[in-house]
C-alpha cells in the first residue's frame, strides 16, 4: 500500500495538495450544513424562553442586534443562507469529483504508458523470457484492476473526510456523544483493517486465476484454426470454463465477504443511533432539535463508514494488481540491465552502406527461465560482400533464426564480434546499426490499416511510385490492385480476409521499401508456393546491387540463387561454399 501511495504522490505532485484541499473543503461545508440544522430546528420547535445551544444563540443573539426579531424572518434568513451553502457545496463537490477523476484516470493511464514504453524498449531476448499471457494480463487484466483500485482509493478518501467532518459536528452538538461516537469509529476501523488481510489474500488468489483466463483466451485465439480441424473446441471450451469457474467462485466469495462486513456495520449504525437517542435525551439532556442533529449525523456516518470500510476491503482486494504490474516492471528491468541503448542523435556515425559484413567468433547467448545461461548459436567466421544473397539453412531448431537475429540487432553477440567495415554491433551503437537493417519475420505482421499505412510503417514517407515497386518485386502489386480501394483499402483483423502467402508478400514488400543495405528474411517466404517463390528471389537476386540479403529458408529455390549458404546445425553455424 506504502508504494502505491507513493507511486500516487510522485505522480500527483502539487496538484495533491490542491486535490486534498477540495476534498477537506467539501467534507467541511457539508459538516457546517449540519451543524447548522440546529438553529432552525430549536427555532421550530422553542417553547417560550427555553434555552438555546450555544451556536443557536449566537445566531439568534446576532438577529436580535439587526432587527430580525420574528420567528418568520429567522427562518427566512437562515433558509437564505442555506441556499447559498447549498449552491458552494454543489460547486465545490463538482470541482472535487472532476479533479479526483482526472488525478485517479490520469495515474492509471501513466501506469500503463510507463510499462508499455518499458516493454517497447525492453531488448527481444529478454521478451521472449515472458508469456504473452502474462504481459496481456498486465497490460489489461491487472491495469482495469488498478483503475478499481483507484476508484476505491479516490471513494475513500472522500467518504473518509465526511466522516471526519460528520464526527467534528457531532462533538459541536454533544462532547460526550461525539466521543462516543469517535470510540464506536476507531473499533470499527481496527476490525476493517484486520478485515483487509482475507481481502488481499483473495486478491493475489485472483492475480493468478486471471492470468490462466489470459492464458487460455490467447490459447484459443492462437490455435482456433487446428481446433477447428482437430474437432477440438469442446476441449477448449471445457478449459476456458474451469478458469472462469475459479474466478467467478473468488469474486462471489468477496461479495460475500463484503456483504457481512456491511450487515454489521449497518447493524452497529442502527444500534449506535438507538444508543444516542436514549443517552442523549436520558442522560446527556440534550434538546430535541439537538436530538435531531445529531439524529441525522449518525444516519449519515453509518452509510460514510460502510462505503469506508468496504473501499477498504476493495483497495486491499485490487491491491495485488499493482503489486504484480511492479513485479513485472521490475523483473523486465532486472532482466534488461546493463543493455539499455543511447538513442541515436543527429550527427551519430551510421554503418557503411557499402561495408562487408562480418562476423568472428561471434555468439548469441540468452538466460532460461530458470536463470541458466543458454547458447543459441555460435559462428567462428564469415565475411559477406555487398551484393551478396546469402541463404541460411538448416534444420528446425538449429539456430538459424538467432543467427540472423543477430545480425538484425535484435541480440547482441556474448562473445566475438559483429561488424559492417568498422562499425561494429554493440549496445551504444545498436540504433545506429538498425538503420541500416530491413527485417521480415515468417509470422507476417499486417494491423488494422490501409495497405499504404502498413507498407510505411513505423514512420517511413515515400512516394506512392515507392511503394508499387516494392509490391512489384515482392509479387503483390496484383494483390493490391485487387482490392477495392487499392493502397487506401483497410486492412481488418490483421488481414484475415488475405492468404498466409499474400500477408508475407505485404510484408516483405513493407521490408523492401525500408531504405537499409542489409535485408534479412527469416523464413519470410515459407507460405509461397514455390514457383512463386523462385520468381520473388530471382526478382530480388536481380535488383540487389549493392544490397546484402541473408535468406533463412527450407527451400531449395534460396539454394539456387544464393552467392553463399551457411549451415546451421546444433547451434552451431558453418560455411558449405567459399566465398
Amino acid at each position: 500500500m506504502r508504494e502505491l501511495l507513493r507511486a500516487i504522490m510522485t505522480y500527483a505532485g502539487p496538484r495533491m495538495g490542491r486535490t486534498l484541499f477540495v476534498i477537506a473543503l467539501a467534507a467541511a461545508l457539508e459538516g457546517v450544513g449540519l451543524v447548522l440544522l440546529l438553529p432552525v430546528a430549536e427555532t421550530l420547535f422553542a417553547e417560550g424562553s427555553e434555552a438555546r445551544s450555544g451556536v443557536t444563540g449566537r445566531l439568534l443573539g446576532w438577529f436580535d442586534s439587526v432587527g430580525i426579531t420574528t420567528v418568520l424572518g429567522q427562518l427566512s434568513v437562515m433558509g437564505m443562507g442555506f441556499v447559498l451553502l447549498v449552491a458552494l457545496r454543489a460547486y465545490v463537490l463538482m470541482k472535487r469529483d472532476v479533479m479526483m477523476a482526472a488525478l485517479s484516470q490520469g495515474f492509471v493511464d501513466d501506469t500503463r504508458q510507463q510499462f508499455f514504453t518499458l516493454l517497447a524498449h525492453t531488448d527481444w531476448p529478454v521478451i521472449k523470457r515472458f508469456r504473452k499471457s502474462q504481459l496481456l494480463n498486465t497490460m489489461t487484466t491487472n491495469i482495469g484492476r488498478l483503475a478499481m483500485t483507484m476508484q476505491a482509493l479516490s471513494k475513500g478518501a472522500i467518504t473518509i473526510a465526511m466522516g471526519l467532518a460528520y464526527l467534528v459536528a457531532a462533538f459541536a452538538v454533544s462532547f460526550v456523544l461525539g466521543f462516543a461516537l469517535l470510540v464506536l469509529v476507531g473499533i470499527g476501523t481496527v476490525f476493517a483493517v484486520a478485515w483487509t488481510r482475507r481481502s488481499h489474500r483473495l486478491g493475489t488468489k485472483l492475480n493468478f486465476a486471471n492470468r490462466g483466463i489470459m492464458h487460455e483466451t490467447t490459447l484459443f485465439l492462437d490455435g482456433m484454426k487446428a481446433a477447428k480441424a482437430a474437432r477440438a473446441e469442446g476441449e477448449l471450451s471445457r478449459r476456458f470454463a474451469e478458469r472462469i469457474a475459479e474466478t467467478r467462485a473468488l469474486n462471489v466469495q468477496f461479495v460475500a465477504q463484503q456483504a457481512t462486513l456491511r450487515n454489521a456495520v449497518q447493524l452497529i449504525g442502527a444500534v449506535a443511533a438507538l444508543v444516542v437517542l436514549l443517552v442523549g435525551y436520558g442522560f446527556v439532556g440534550l434538546t430535541g432539535g439537538e436530538l435531531l442533529v445529531m439524529a441525522a449525523i449518525v444516519l449519515r456516518l453509518s452509510p460514510s463508514l460502510i462505503s469506508t470500510f468496504g473501499g477498504l476491503q476493495s483497495v486491499a482486494h485490487a491491491l495485488p494488481a499493482f503489486e504484480s504490474i511492479r513485479e513485472t516492471e521490475a523483473q523486465l528491468k532486472a532482466a534488461q540491465e546493463g543493455r539499455n541503448d543511447k538513442p541515436l542523435l543527429p550527427g551519430d556515425p551510421l554503418p557503411p552502406e557499402d561495408g562487408e559484413l562480418v562476423l568472428e567468433n561471434a555468439q548469441v547467448d540468452v538466460v532460461n527461465e530458470a536463470g541458466e545461461g543458454l547458447t543459441l548459436v555460435a559462428m567462428d567466421h564469415v565475411r559477406v560482400a555487398p551484393g551478396m544473397l546469402v541463404h541460411v539453412g538448416g534444420p528446425s531448431g538449429a539456430g538459424k533464426s538467432s543467427l540472423v537475429e543477430l545480425i538484425a540487432g535484435l541480440h547482441l553477440p556474448a562473445r566475438g564480434s559483429v561488424q559492417r567495415g568498422d562499425f561494429m554491433l554493440e549496445p551504444g551503437q545498436r540504433r545506429a546499426w538498425q538503420t541500416q537493417v530491413s527485417f521480415a519475420p515468417q509470422e507476417p505482421f499486417i494491423f488494422d490499416g490501409t495497405v499504404r499505412e502498413n507498407l510505411l510503417w513505423p514512420n517511413l514517407a515515400v512516394e506512392d511510385a515507392s511503394l508499387w515497386h516494392a509490391l512489384d518485386q515482392a509479387e503483390a502489386a496484383e494483390i493490391v490492385r485487387r482490392l477495392p480501394g487499392g493502397l487506401d483499402e483497410e486492412l481488418l483483423d490483421g488481414g484475415a480476409r488475405l492468404s498466409g502467402g499474400e500477408r508475407q508478400r505485404l510484408c516483405l514488400a513493407r521490408a523492401l521499401v525500408r531504405p537499409a543495405s542489409l535485408l534479412v528474411l527469416d523464413e519470410a517466404t515459407s507460405a509461397m508456393d514455390p514457383e512463386l517463390e523462385r520468381r520473388i528471389i530471382g526478382r530480388l537476386r536481380q535488383d540487389i546491387g549493392a544490397r546484402i540479403i541473408l535468406m533463412v529458408s527450407h527451400s531449395l529455390n534460396a539454394v539456387g540463387f544464393a552467392d553463399l549458404r551457411i549451415e546451421v546445425a546444433q547451434g552451431q553455424a558453418r560455411i558449405l561454399n567459399g566465398n
